[in-house]
């Protein structure tokens, strides 16, 4: 499925890109995968955090899945945090058990998807974060299903409340 509607944002802070992912994290409902991409020290992990807070999940309880591959945190709303940078190749995600994650009906997010973009649902959000300077980040999200198109529409409203700096 091509991609339906994007949004820009130009984080200024790791603070605000938090944030964001709070407010993104405040409209799961259960059932999506959120593939993020990005380089070393992008935000990625900063963005989850957020994404966990706004499911309700405590900041420090969230930590990044690089040695253990994939981090599952227990709630109302379970989330697996899921981690592809150390995956070799297109079999490893699922040598992991990574399709039982994603038909689960907690929320999957995906650091380093863009490692083994061919294991992640065509119908996914992919948020990806770019370095621009020491604290300032460009993130861009693509809708991938209708779902997220009303996602990102509602992230939208509530960041042009909040914060003038995204491009759409």
């Amino acid at each position: 499925m091509a991609t339906k509607k994007t949004l820009e944002i130009i984080s200024p802070t790791p603070e605000q890109t938090e944030k964001i992912g709070t407010l993104l994290g405040e409209m799961l409902t259960g059932g999506e995968v959120i593939a993020l991409a990005g380089e070393l020290g992008s935000g990625k992990t900063t963005l989850v955090k957020g994404i966990a807070q706004g499911m309700g999940f405590k900041e420090q309880e969230v930590v990044s899945p690089s040695f253990t591959l994939i981090n599952e945190y227990d709630g109302p709303l379970p989330l697996f945090h899921i981690d592809f940078y150390r995956l070799e190749g297109e079999k490893d995600p699922f040598e992991i058990g990574f399709e039982e994650y994603i038909s689960a009906e907690g929320v999957v997010v995906i650091e380093w998807a863009d490692r083994v973009p061919q294991a992640v649902p065509k119908d996914s959000l992919w948020i990806t974060l770019r370095y621009l300077e020491a604290e300032r980040r460009e993130i861009v999200m693509r809708a991938q299903a209708d779902r997220y198109e009303k996602i990102i529409e509602e992230l939208k409203k509530k960041l042009y409340n909040r914060n003038s700096s995204q491009k759409t």
